[in-house]
């Protein structure tokens, strides 16, 4: 799943591929996927801490097979069309305060393409070759529309190769735990998007920002 996931990645820019070398004497021995990401961030890969800890947080989840969040924000509406969820669920690390399940906030991210109709959103109907995109972090609080949460959604169509980064932000009413989305304009075809950033909950009490692993999905719009 790791290895599919970073396939995909690359096949929008987020990995830089490299290229052909002379063939060396002795070929390198490979490193398994957490060991060789714990190793970069530790040689000091350009993230923050809170960043690394994330991802080596995500790719773990993920290599373990845990059961995935079930949840769709109750401030969305959807009366006609169907949720595509993103290939995994991402993490932030220690940016909650403890409680039951810990201090991490779990990042799940969907989208609902065209044609498809959401009452919540200022405009209800999602026509054909549009994609909202949506992000909750779990055990967050009360989203706000005065609060700026830097939050992106990078996305290109594998079609077309049209290609574009958009903002997320409270789209719907305010719910908990906080959500916040986008609505896009793609094109029909297979789009493959990627969110990253932090999101802010005003319950943190001087806590950090959740500053959420990167998360990718593949989207048939």
């Amino acid at each position: 799943m790791i290895r599919r996931i970073v396939g995909i990645a690359a096949s929008v820019g987020i990995l830089v591929g490299l290229g052909s070398q002379a063939a060396a004497a002795a070929q390198p021995v490979p490193v398994d996927d957490l060991t060789a990401v714990r190793t970069a961030f530790g040689a000091g890969l350009p993230v923050g801490t809170l960043t690394a800890q994330s991802a080596l947080e995500t790719l773990g989840r993920v290599a373990a097979g845990v059961p995935r969040a079930s949840y769709f924000p109750r401030s969305a509406h959807l009366v006609e069309g169907a949720v595509q969820p993103f290939l995994y669920d991402t993490s932030a690390s220690d940016c909650l305060l403890p409680a039951a399940l810990g201090d991490d906030s779990i990042g799940v991210a969907q989208a609902v393409a065209g044609p498809a109709v959401d009452t919540s959103l200022p405009t209800p109907v999602i026509p054909p070759g549009t994609v909202n995109v949506l992000f909750s972090g779990l055990g967050t609080s009360m989203s706000s529309p005065h609060r700026g949460d830097p939050m992106t959604v990078s996305w290109l169509n594998l079609n077309t190769m049209r290609s574009g980064t958009a903002p997320l932000y409270q789209e719907r009413p305010a719910d908990s735990p906080r959500t916040l989305s986008n609505t896009i304009e793609t094109g029909r075809g297979t789009v493959v998007f990627l969110i990253s950033g932090s999101m802010l909950d005003n319950t943190s009490r001087d806590l950090p920002a959740c500053d959420f692993a990167p998360v990718v999905g593949v989207v048939q719009a």
